[in-house]
């Protein structure tokens, strides 16, 4: 056998999978939006959403008992902008940052198995929209 090749019975394993996903969810404005789109989410086997057109104003966090929100929007109103990204709770643990570059920009990194993963959400609006 060539050294540093692995044996063909050998398999890899398959359950280290990061299921991930994007929604433009339109509007997050109306209360209990954000529960119930955890609730969609539960559903699937996604544990990381990418969110644009939240609509909400500032910056924060939510931290519920099934997930992790990070949202951020123009300081000031509420607009078409807005993105987030819903984070499923075993996620949590490998959260390094989330930081947000401009009102249409957010960067969320997290620890990987052998290298770190960048995830980046970025809002761009349509023609009718601007």
């Amino acid at each position: 056998m060539i050294k540093g090749c692995r044996p063909r019975h050998v398999s890899r394993n398959k359950t280290d999978n990061q299921y991930i996903g994007t929604w433009n969810v339109m509007t997050l404005l109306k209360p209990g939006k954000v529960q119930e789109l955890a609730e969609e989410i539960a559903k699937t086997q996604i544990e990381i959403l990418a969110i644009q057109e939240v609509r909400w104003p500032g910056k924060g966090q939510i931290n519920k008992k099934d997930y992790l929100f990070y949202y951020s929007g123009t300081k000031e109103k509420i607009d078409q902008t807005g993105r987030g990204f819903l984070l499923m709770k075993k996620i949590q643990t490998y959260i390094i940052s989330y930081v947000l570059h401009n009102e249409r920009l957010s960067k969320l990194r997290l620890i990987g198995k052998y290298n770190n993963i960048t995830l980046i959400n970025a809002y761009a609006p349509t023609e009718d929209k601007t």
